[in-house]
């Protein structure tokens, strides 16, 4: 599972460095450079009604690192990596692990703010882990392929960034169960544009 993390940060790093040097000699000005990354950290909640019985957490916290690269005046391409989890004494935790590729269109909304929505397709790793007050625990895991569309507003100072971010992400339903993990997010993130 690292392995796959590791690797997926890797791809995200290598399209983005692609995209910026086919581009770098574009002269406009651009809302989020030619290039950006940025730590998101985010709250989730599973939209699926099989959460909302007791003893399944439907929420929990979500950290990514996405990364793009301009590929077209106001059109960026890049990725987002990152996990989700959350905790229960008693009943089921949830590990879910997006890896996405993501096409944003951005717009300078005022000075120094930047306004960005896009869409894109997906690859998740979740893991579900039932705890058992008597017995042993039950675990499975599942690849769930997906897509996503999201809106974010950053604000610049020079090369530092800062904004809120929202993102509803739709995926296929869990091997052998009758439930799906498609999630909504919502939060902030810090992040450098170059």
């Amino acid at each position: 599972m690292k392995r796959l993390f590791l690797i997926s940060i890797c791809i995200v790093f290598v399209m983005t460095s692609a995209a910026l040097h086919a581009q770098e000699r574009l002269p406009q000005r651009v809302p989020l450079g030619n290039g950006n990354f940025a730590v998101k950290l985010d709250y989730i909640a599973f939209t699926d009604g099989y959460f909302d019985k007791p003893g399944h957490e439907d929420d929990g916290l979500y950290i990514g690192l996405e990364g793009y690269g301009r590929i077209y005046r106001n059109l960026y391409l890049g990725g987002e990596v990152g996990g989700a989890a959350n905790i229960t004494i008693f009943g089921e935790d949830i590990s879910f692990f997006p890896v996405e590729v993501n096409l944003k269109y951005a717009i300078e909304a005022a000075r120094n703010f930047a306004v960005d929505f896009g869409a894109g397709v997906s690859y998740s790793y979740a893991k579900l882990k039932d705890h058992s007050l008597f017995g042993s625990d039950r675990e499975r895991s599942d690849w769930l392929f997906g897509g996503q569309f999201f809106a974010e507003l950053t604000y610049k100072i020079d090369w530092f960034s800062i904004g809120v971010n929202a993102k509803y992400q739709i995926t296929q339903g869990f091997r052998d169960e009758d439930f799906d993990l498609s999630n909504w997010r919502i939060g902030a993130q810090i992040g450098v544009v170059f």
